[in-house]
C-alpha cells in the first residue's frame, strides 16, 4: 500500500501534505507473492511496503513476473505491457511505482508478484477560514462584522473611507452573494460598495459594484446577488465607499455565500472534504475534517466526520447521518507523521512531542458482503471533543484501536452509527466500559471492555492479531480494520 512519512511544519501544513498524498496520485494494495526467491517488492526507495500508484492510476490488477534472477516483466490488466523492472532499480510509471529487491535466495524465472491499484482520491470541498486572524479589514471593532450578533457593529468614519472587510480561505470558492446588516441607524448604512477577489491577497480584481443602496430600517439585513459567474478565489473582500449620509459607516454583519440556500457561509470555520474511490474505483466514500484552533489552549485539531452522501448545501457537521466528530489533536509546530493509504481508507499516526496520536478514516473490512453491508465506514481518532490537546491525561483520550469515550464510530448494515469504547475515564483512573456495547478486540477481551492479557509467541516473536469491531447490542460481529493489527510489542502495527 502507499506508505508516506514526513515532517509537517504545523497542523495546517499536515493537512496540505495529507491532501497531496491522497489526491495527487493513485494508490496500490493487495501485494501477494509466489516463487522460489525470497526478495521483496517495496517503494522505489526500498522502504518496507510502500509500493504506490501513479498520477493516472485506475482500478487495475498487475502481475510482475520474473524473466530471470534480475528482470521482471510488468503487465497491467488494462494497460498491458509496461516494460521490464530490474532488480534493485526503481520502476516508475504513471500507473505504478515500486522496486524489486533481491533476497538471500535468488529469484527464478516465473516468480511472480501480484498487486492492484486504485485511482487518486478526489478533493470535494476546501474552503472557510482557519481563525479570526484570517478575517481582515480596517473597521473599528472588525470582529463585530463576523460574530453573528445584531447588537454589535464595526464602524469607520465617513471621512476615512474606503472601509474594507474581507476573508482569506484555505482554498478557492466562488462568491455568489453577499449579505450585510446595519446598526442602529439606516443613515449610517452602506450606500455604495464593491465586491473584489484575489488569488494572492495582493492584486485585487473587481467583481461587482452596488450603489444607491437604501436601508428600510435600523438593524436591517440585505442580500446582494452576484449576477456573473465569478471565478473561484481564496481571497474576497468588500470595499465600502459611501454611507447614507451620517457618520460613521456602520456594519453589524457581513457574510460571503457560495449559495444562498446553504446552511454555511464562507467566513465560517474551515472545512475540508475528500472522496475515496474504493478499491474498485467505483465507490464514493466521504470523509472530512473541520479545522479547529484555540491558541489559548494550544489546541490545533483536525476534527473528522464521515457520511454516506454529500449534500452541497450542508456544512460538514450537518451532513445527513454523519458519524459525529472524532478529534485528532495536533500542534502549531513541527511533528513527524506516518500515512498508510489505499483506495478506501487512510491510517494516520503522528508524534506530537512524546505522544503518538492516530486516526482510521474510511472503509474497514466488513464480514458481510456489500449486498448486506453497503457502507462499512469507520471514523476513529482520539476522542469526541473538538478542543482536545495532545497532552491530555484523561483516559478517554486514546487511540482508535483501543478507544475511549467516544473515539470510534462505525456504520452498521442498518445504516446506524454505533459508538465503540473499550475504556472510560473516572477521575484519574480508567476502567472497562460496560455501558457502551461497541468494542474493539483484542484490546478489549470482553463486552465490559476488560483489557487483554496477551503474550509473545513461544519463540519470542510478536503475534499479530486482527483488530475486530463488534457490538453486544445488537449482537453483531462487524469486521476488521483494514491493514491494522494488534501486537504485544507496540499495540498497533
Amino acid at each position: 500500500m502507499t506508505l508516506r512519512t514526513g515532517i509537517a511544519s504545523d497542523y495546517y501544513d499536515f493537512l496540505n501534505q495529507l491532501e497531496s498524498a491522497l489526491c495527487r496520485k493513485g494508490h496500490a494494495w493487495g501485494l501477494l507473492y509466489a516463487g522460489a526467491g525470497n526478495g521483496s517488492l517495496t517503494d522505489v526507495d526500498g522502504g518496507v511496503g510502500g509500493y504506490r500508484g501513479g498520477a493516472v492510476s485506475v482500478a487495475e490488477a498487475f502481475t510482475v513476473t520474473a524473466l530471470d534472477a534480475q528482470r521482471f516483466q510488468v503487465i497491467g490488466a488494462l494497460a498491458g505491457d509496461l516494460g521490464v523492472a530490474t532488480v534493485g532499480q526503481p520502476f516508475e510509471h504513471e500507473r505504478l511505482r515500486f522496486r524489486v529487491n533481491a533476497g538471500s535466495t535468488a529469484f527464478a524465472a516465473g516468480d511472480r508478484f501480484t498487486l492492484n491499484t486504485s485511482p487518486p482520491w478526489t478533493l470535494v470541498r476546501r474552503w472557510g477560514v482557519r481563525n479570526p486572524n484570517f478575517r481582515t479589514g480596517n473597521f473599528a471593532s472588525q470582529s463585530a462584522l463576523f460574530d453573528n450578533a445584531m447588537d454589535t457593529s464595526g464602524t469607520r468614519a465617513v471621512a476615512d473611507l474606503p472601509a474594507i472587510a474581507g476573508i482569506e480561505m484555505i482554498g478557492p470558492a466562488s462568491v455568489r452573494a453577499v449579505t450585510m446588516g446595519i446598526g442602529d441607524s439606516s443613515a449610517r448604512g452602506a450606500a455604495a460598495f464593491e465586491l473584489q477577489r484575489s488569488d494572492d491577497g495582493a492584486v485585487w480584481t473587481p467583481v461587482q459594484a452596488w450603489s444607491g443602496v437604501r436601508w428600510p430600517s435600523a438593524r436591517a439585513r440585505q442580500t446582494f446577488m452576484v449576477t456573473g459567474n465569478s471565478p473561484a478565489a481564496r481571497f474576497w473582500r468588500v470595499v465600502f465607499s459611501a454611507a447614507n449620509g451620517a457618520t460613521p459607516l456602520e456594519c453589524n454583519d457581513l457574510s460571503f455565500q457560495t449559495d444562498v440556500n446553504a446552511d454555511f457561509e464562507l467566513e465560517d470555520r474551515a472545512q475540508w472534504i475528500v472522496k475515496a474511490p474504493g478499491l474498485d474505483g467505483r465507490q464514493s466514500i466521504f470523509i472530512g475534517a473541520e479545522l479547529f484552533e484555540d491558541p489559548a489552549r494550544a489546541a490545533y485539531n483536525l476534527n473528522w466526520y464521515g457520511f454516506r452522501s454529500l449534500n452541497p448545501l450542508l456544512s460538514l457537521r450537518t451532513q445527513v447521518n454523519n458519524s459525529g466528530l472524532r478529534q485528532l489533536p495536533l500542534r502549531n509546530g513541527p511533528f513527524a507523521y506516518w500515512l498508510a493509504v489505499n483506495g478506501q481508507r487512510v491510517v494516520i499516526v503522528a508524534r506530537i512531542g512524546t505522544v503518538y496520536v492516530s486516526a482510521y478514516l474510511g472503509y474497514a473490512t466488513a464480514y458481510e458482503p456489500p449486498s448486506i453491508h453497503e457502507y462499512p465506514l469507520v471514523i476513529g481518532a482520539c476522542g469526541s471533543t473538538e478542543n482536545g490537546t495532545p497532552d491530555a491525561t484523561d483516559a478517554n483520550f486514546r487511540g482508535f484501536f483501543d478507544p475511549g469515550r467516544y473515539g470510534l464510530a462505525a456504520n452498521y448494515p442498518d445504516n446506524l452509527w454505533r459508538m465503540h469504547c473499550n475504556r472510560y475515564a473516572s477521575g484519574a483512573n480508567d476502567y472497562g466500559d460496560s455501558e457502551t456495547f461497541g468494542k474493539v478486540y483484542p484490546s478489549a477481551m470482553s463486552t465490559s471492555g476488560d483489557r487483554a492479557y496477551l503474550r509473545d509467541n513461544l519463540d519470542g516473536s510478536s503475534p499479530l492479531f486482527p483488530l475486530i469491531l463488534g457490538t453486544a447490542q445488537p449482537r453483531h460481529s462487524w469486521g476488521e480494520f483494514d491493514g491494522c493489527a494488534w501486537t504485544t510489542v507496540t499495540g498497533l502495527r
